[in-house]
C-alpha cells in the first residue's frame, strides 16, 4: 500500500470470504489429530465487552474499489464538511438559512414527527414568504425527474398546505431537520453542490437509501425570498444538476429519459438566449466543468452505488414529471439585475479557501 498509494488514500487487505470462528476451531482440532465434540469440547461463552460478532473493515458511507494490486482494496468516502457537521450534537441536525426567521414553537412539531416516524429521514417546516406570511414560499420541493427543483406551492395561500404532514419528493435547503445518523451515513452535505441545488442532491440521496421526506405544516418559518436568476446562479444550478444526473441515475435510466433531458436542456438554452450572452456563457461553462471533473464523477458514482437501497424506477415514481411553468414564466419575464447577484465565482471561492 505504501508503494501504490497516494496522499490521503486508505487501503485495506482483501481478506476474502468471512470464516466462522467455530469452523476455524474445528479445523485446528482436527489438524491436531483429534475430533471436535469427542476428544475436545468447544464451549460457547458469548461475546465479552468490546468484542464484535462481525468485523467491519469499512463503513456504509465508504466506497471500496480494486487497486492496482489484486490483494489490496482502496477505500474512499465523500468529503465531510467538518466545519459544522463534526460540531453537531444529538440525534438530529437542524439547518436554517441566514435569511430565515423562525416562528415560536417551530422545532417541536418537526422533532415530534421524526420521533413518531422512524422511516422518515428528514422533515421541512412550512416556509412562508417574509413579505407576505399569508402565502407559501415552499412546502418542501418538487424534484423533477431531470434534476430540476421547484418550490412546492410557491405563492399559494398558507391554507393550501392544510395542517397534516404530507410526503414530499424533496426537502428545502432553507429550513429542515435531518437525522444525524443518516447525515453521517451520507458523508455529510456534499460541498461540491455549493449554494444551489445541494438540497436537491441531498433529497435524491435520501430517496436512494429509502428514507422518506415530509413537510410538517404545524411548523412554520418565514423566508426573505425573491425568485430571481443571474448568470452565476444559473451556472451553479446547472452545474450541480448535471453532476447529480450523471452520478445518481444509472446509464440505462438516463438513456430512457433522454427525450426529457433533451427537452429540459432546450428550455434552459432558450431561457439563456432570452437573457443574453452572459447567461449563454454561464450555461456553456457547465459542460466544461463536468468534462474537467470526469474522475470525480466516477468516484461519486461508486459511492452512490454503495448506499443505494431503491432502484431508479422506484425513485422516479416519487418525483415530479411535469414542469412548474409559473416559475419558468416568472424567471422569463425578469430583466436587468437584482441586488442578490454578489456570489463569488469559483476562482474567488478557491482563493478564499487558500
Amino acid at each position: 500500500a505504501g508503494a501504490i498509494g497516494g496522499r490521503g488514500q486508505v487501503y485495506v487487505l482483501d481478506m476474502g470470504e468471512p470464516v466462522r470462528i467455530v469452523e476455524l476451531a474445528e479445523t485446528m482440532i482436527r489438524l491436531s489429530g483429534k475430533e471436535p465434540g469427542r476428544d475436545v469440547e468447544i464451549e460457547f461463552v458469548g461475546a465479552r465487552p468490546g468484542e464484535k460478532l462481525h468485523e467491519e473493515l469499512w463503513s456504509a458511507a465508504e466506497t471500496v474499489t480494486p487497486s492496482s494490486h489484486e490483494a489490496i482494496l482502496l477505500v474512499t468516502r465523500p468529503p465531510i464538511d467538518a466545519a459544522w457537521l463534526e460540531e453537531a450534537r444529538g440525534a438530529y441536525v437542524a439547518v436554517l438559512n441566514m435569511d430565515i426567521t423562525v416562528e415560536p414553537g417551530w422545532l417541536g412539531p418537526l422533532l415530534g414527527f421524526l420521533e413518531a416516524n422512524p422511516g422518515t429521514g428528514a422533515v421541512c417546516p412550512l416556509i412562508l414568504l417574509d413579505a407576505d406570511p399569508g402565502r407559501i414560499n415552499a412546502a418542501g420541493q418538487d424534484i423533477h425527474v431531470t434534476g430540476l427543483g421547484f418550490n412546492r406551492w410557491l405563492g399559494q395561500p398558507r391554507a393550501r398546505a392544510g395542517t397534516h404532514p404530507l410526503p414530499v419528493s424533496g426537502l428545502h435547503g432553507g429550513a429542515f431537520v435531518i437525522r444525524r445518523e443518516i447525515l453521517d451515513r451520507l458523508g455529510g452535505w456534499d460541498e461540491r453542490g455549493f449554494l444551489y441545488a445541494e438540497d436537491v442532491q441531498l433529497s435524491m440521496l435520501l430517496q436512494m437509501i429509502g428514507a422518506d421526506i415530509h413537510c410538517v405544516p404545524g411548523s412554520a418559518v418565514r423566508h426573505d425570498y425573491h425568485l430571481t436568476m443571474h448568470p452565476e446562479k444559473l451556472f451553479l444550478l446547472e452545474r450541480n444538476r448535471g453532476w447529480m444526473v450523471l452520478t445518481d441515475f444509472r446509464g440505462r435510466t438516463r438513456l430512457a429519459l433522454a427525450p426529457l433531458f433533451a427537452l429540459t436542456e432546450l428550455m434552459i438554452w432558450g431561457y439563456c438566449m432570452l437573457r443574453g450572452p452572459a447567461f449563454l456563457r454561464a450555461k456553456a461553462r457547465t459542460y466544461h466543468w463536468l468534462a474537467a471533473h470526469r474522475a470525480e464523477l466516477r468516484e461519486r458514482r461508486r459511492f452512490v452505488r454503495s448506499i443505494r437501497r431503491r432502484s431508479d424506477w422506484q425513485i422516479l415514481r416519487r418525483l415530479r414529471w411535469g414542469y412548474a411553468w409559473s416559475q419558468f414564466v416568472t424567471l422569463g419575464r425578469e430583466r436587468g439585475t437584482r441586488e442578490r447577484t454578489q456570489i463569488p465565482s469559483e476562482g474567488e471561492r478557491a482563493a478564499a479557501r487558500r
